[in-house]
């Protein structure tokens, strides 16, 4: 995994807030004194926050802001969390109920996101893999996108039956019943993303189940 850019760093937005805080006033016009009345910090502690001797408490840096007017937001920069790159050359294939298994979400990657690369060998059947017991369709809390890369698969999305070929996508609400078939002679690859708390290993787990073209229902 690569970071994209630099991770916010505490100690340096602090060093700043001084500069930061010198400035807002000078533009306003207001002189230590002034800004101690407003504010009602002291015009010593003003002045070594200023200069960078002194880094201001919480609750100085709200009294601050307020006695010059602006959002806490605008005396301390706070930078976006770092891009990361995840090499699909370098992320290891699990394997699990006779699927393949690829996580493409950094271990501290978003919260409430997980993506995974999900292959269906050809002429796998649902008999192979699923369990006594097991439920013929998914269903479960959470919202997914997912992509066709390359195969064929049939999505059945409650009452409803589609085929997707490469480049399809569809989304729809985990609630929803559905299940996975794989139609033809190749591999089918598919990219997956969930929403709200599911994990990568979540998401093997509930999709560990698809049917080949030519299997029957258990019943």
């Amino acid at each position: 995994m690569e970071e994209i850019g630099n991770a916010a760093d505490v100690e340096r937005m602090m060093a700043e807030v001084g500069g930061k805080v010198r400035r807002a006033r000078a533009g306003r016009g207001m002189t230590l004194e002034g800004l101690s009345v407003a504010s009602g910090v002291s015009v010593a502690h003003l002045s070594r926050l200023e200069s960078g001797q002194r880094q201001p408490s919480l609750a100085t840096l709200l009294n601050v802001a307020a006695g010059l007017g602006v959002s806490i937001s605008e005396l301390v920069e706070e930078k976006p969390r770092p891009g990361i790159v995840v090499r699909g050359s370098e992320s290891p294939f699990y394997e699990k109920y006779g699927l393949r298994f690829q996580s493409l979400t950094p271990e501290a990657g978003p919260a409430g996101i997980a993506a995974i690369r999900i292959v269906f060998p050809k002429g796998l059947g649902q008999r192979e893999h699923r369990s006594g017991g097991e439920p013929e369709y998914h269903r479960h809390e959470g919202e997914e996108w997912l992509y066709v890369i390359s195969g064929r698969l049939r999505l059945t999305l409650g009452e409803k039956v589609v085929e997707l070929e490469p480049g399809d996508a569809a989304y729809f609400d985990g609630m929803l019943r559905h299940a996975f078939d794989v139609i033809g002679d190749e591999d089918a690859h598919m990219l997956m993303v969930a929403g709200a708390a599911h994990s990568p290993s979540q998401l093997h787990e509930r999709h560990g189940m698809i049917r080949a073209k030519g299997d029957t229902d258990d019943g």
